[in-house]
């Protein structure tokens, strides 16, 4: 028996790419808001889930001046090396978060980068050498960092918590569109997760 009392604390955490709640870690003419981006974090927060902000690697590693570049560019033995040991350290915080039963809910990410998209990051083959204007694609791939991150969950043998990616990089789609895909998604996961709490 427990010599604590419960608190108001809900037990839920959702881990968060670095540029949603941190625009100045985009890499130039991609922040689409100020700062925060306001919308995302009101519905993280009417779902009473407590916000872990991910570091950006892309910023660690090349700094905020950096150019735009791509998943093959970054898809190379030190970047993977570096990211690893990040995805390391965030995945210590989500055992932990398990080892005491609270549920890591989600990792909520930037789809379209080259290092934190989920099921979509950029690419463009012929970047490299002299800068230059190239048609940037986006192919159906998890970036370097989010790859890292999974690899890391079945290392260690862990479930991993849903992986939810916010367009933001996807220059097609406006922050609206982006803001509805994330509310059905996180309904539809903790509609899931309540459901399951109850049975």
């Amino acid at each position: 028996m427990s010599l604590h009392k419960e608190d108001a604390r809900s037990k839920k955490i959702i881990f968060v790419s670095n540029c949603i709640l941190n625009a100045n870690n985009k890499v130039l003419e991609f922040a689409r808001y100020p700062g925060v981006f306001r919308e995302v974090l009101d519905l993280l927060v009417s779902y009473d889930l407590g916000v872990m902000q991910m570091p950006c690697p892309e910023v660690l590693y090349m700094g905020n001046q950096r150019w735009w570049t791509s998943r093959n560019l970054y898809d190379n033995v030190g970047y993977r090396r570096f990211c690893r040991e990040l995805a390391s350290r965030e995945i210590d915080y989500m055992e932990n978060y398990h080892r005491i039963g609270y549920s890591v809910t989600a990792v909520l990410s930037c789809d379209g980068s080259p290092t934190c998209g989920v099921t979509l990051s950029s690419y463009c083959e012929n970047w490299g050498g002299r800068p230059k204007e190239i048609p940037r694609t986006l192919v159906e791939k998890p970036g370097v960092y989010i790859e890292e991150m999974t690899d890391e969950f079945t290392a260690r043998g862990l479930n991993a918590p849903p992986f939810l990616g916010l367009c933001m990089d996807d220059r097609d789609k406006t922050n609206s569109q982006c803001l509805d895909e994330l509310e059905s998604s996180l309904a539809l996961l903790m509609g899931k997760h309540i459901s399951a709490k109850e049975e």
